[in-house]
């Protein structure tokens, strides 16, 4: 299935030494139910039999979920039951073995406690790091805290994610804030907790908001580095801006809108953005989104939590739409910009024949445009109608979700970044991005590219935070200059570029 950056957010490591009368598939359940996005069975006392039947009793929980299910060390064990992964350590077998063993969707992590380590281990193969113990640990009586500062140039020193490890609890896992990691693997601090669901809530919400701090500068470095093609089919007004903007964070924009062109560009392309107010390409946008389609099936994530709480629930239908029982398809990403869809029935119900026909990876819009497609009615003035954005926003984007399988975004003072398994909550950014044409085109262009390198709700909502900082840093240099909308126009080109700090 591989490995998504949103996998590492919350990732739970078992330890029978807290059973007190529960079996540890029971603390393993309850914990899926708090939120835990992974788990791992590590287990040093357990072998043979006693072992593989454990991980099979916790594959079946995960499955429920969702969540994939790691073995610690055991490599052979994990191809025989069909765990997702394994975990190896610098004395276990190499990542690269386990590789040619598992086959190239199997997630493979590695434990690395120094950058070198680190720099070896990305390069072997590895999906992932742990890396620690960032605060000492109680399951390995030697292991001694990692400085904070060198546990961030670890994870600055590699371009895949890395999870922090060891001695992590609800009281200091905010010390860790700015550190960069891509989540937390914590023990103790779940199974040792009374009450494992509650507490295992509290850490997921912490988790969700200090992972994301990190994600927009490493996920702009796969940009930097792959240069994904983004084919955007948008509106007269914005292509410029568009653009220029993907160009600006390192991707490469194509701006081809013909249909008969659309074959073409879906072969050379990594993503495809439509914009609804493109009214005249329609039938571009359904050729380039079916052409997307058909380069090939992939299975729609559904880790069976409830995106309000980021409680698991159990799910029948993982990796199926809501709607159809199909799974996703998945050839590039698609994103979908329903601009205009509150005030205009005609592009709603286009847009609505789009939604059903590809399948998109993300659709994004302001509140009141989310709200139409989730509902199916009119719901606001025009393409900036501010006063439509309600409280409801974060439930109109969890139930088009659900709806649709797509990553749902609805732009606003908060954006709200829902797919069917979670919620993200982004703020930042300013008002003055509603004061200049085209800043919600230029977000959804600039998902293409974050969604080509990292297809997930984690990797939407730091594109959603990238994009407010770098409206802030505009902001803060119009000011200086005593500039205005039109500065602040250039000021934002440029802080996308990385040229204002």
């Amino acid at each position: 299935m591989g490995l998504k950056l949103e996998d590492c957010v919350l990732y739970a490591v078992t330890d029978t030494s807290w059973l007190r009368g529960q079996t540890l598939v029971q603390q393993v359940e309850a914990a899926l139910r708090g939120g835990v996005t992974m788990v791992q069975l590590r287990e040093k006392e357990l072998r043979g039999e006693a072992l593989e039947q454990e991980a099979r009793e916790i594959l079946a929980v995960c499955r429920q979920y969702g969540v994939p299910l790691l073995i610690n060390d055991d490599v052979m064990l994990a191809k025989k039951i069909g765990a997702e992964g394994v975990h190896v350590g610098q004395s276990d077998m190499a990542a690269s073995q386990a590789r040619e063993i598992l086959g190239p969707d199997a997630i493979i992590g590695v434990t690395a406690r120094t950058i070198e380590q680190a720099q070896a281990a990305e390069k072997a193969g590895a999906d992932y790091l742990g890396s620690g113990a960032v605060f000492g640990t109680s399951t390995k009586k030697d292991a001694k805290p990692m400085d904070p500062a060198y546990f961030q140039q670890i994870c600055e020193s590699v371009s895949i994610p890395v999870v922090a490890i060891g001695g992590i609890t609800a009281d200091n896992i905010r010390q860790l804030e700015g550190r960069k990691m891509t989540g937390f693997a914590i023990v103790s601090g779940i199974f040792a907790a009374d009450d494992i669901e509650a507490q295992t809530k509290k850490l997921w919400k912490t988790a969700q908001d200090l992972c994301l701090l990190g994600q927009p500068e490493r996920l702009r470095g796969r940009i930097e580095k792959c240069r994904p093609v983004v084919q955007c089919i948008t509106n007269i007004v914005t292509v410029n801006d568009c653009a220029n903007a993907l160009l600006a964070i390192g991707g490469s924009p194509t701006m081809a809108h013909h249909p008969e062109e659309m074959a073409d560009f879906a072969a050379v392309s990594d993503a495809l953005v439509c914009n609804m107010g493109a009214t005249e390409s329609l039938d571009a946008m359904m050729t380039a989104g079916l052409a997307s389609c058909i380069r090939g099936e992939g299975k729609a994530e559904n880790t069976g939590k409830s995106p309000e709480t980021g409680r698991a629930e159990k799910a029948d239908n993982i990796g199926k739409t809501p709607e159809t029982g199909r799974a996703g398809k998945a050839g590039r990403p698609i994103v979908i910009d329903p601009v205009g869809c509150a005030s205009s029935s005609f592009r709603r119900g286009k847009c609505l024949e789009l939604i059903k026909a590809v399948q998109p990876s993300c659709i994004r819009g302001n509140a009141a445009e989310i709200r139409a497609l989730a509902t199916d009615h009119d719901t606001g003035r025009g393409v900036d109608d501010l006063e439509a954005e309600t409280p409801d926003a974060a439930r109109s984007a969890m139930d088009l979700a659900r709806k649709t399988g797509a990553i749902v975004i609805a732009s606003g003072e908060t954006d709200y970044v829902a797919d069917r398994t979670r919620l993200y909550e982004v703020k930042g950014g300013t008002a003055w991005m509603s004061r200049v044409t085209g800043t919600g085109c230029m977000l959804s262009s600039l998902l293409g590219a974050f969604l080509a390198v990292e297809n997930s709700a984690l990797s939407a909502a730091a594109c959603c935070a990238m994009m407010n900082a770098c409206a802030e840093k505009a902001l803060g240099e119009t000011v200086r200059r005593r500039g205005g909308t039109g500065t602040f126009h250039i000021c934002l080109m440029d802080a996308l570029s990385g040229s204002i700090d």
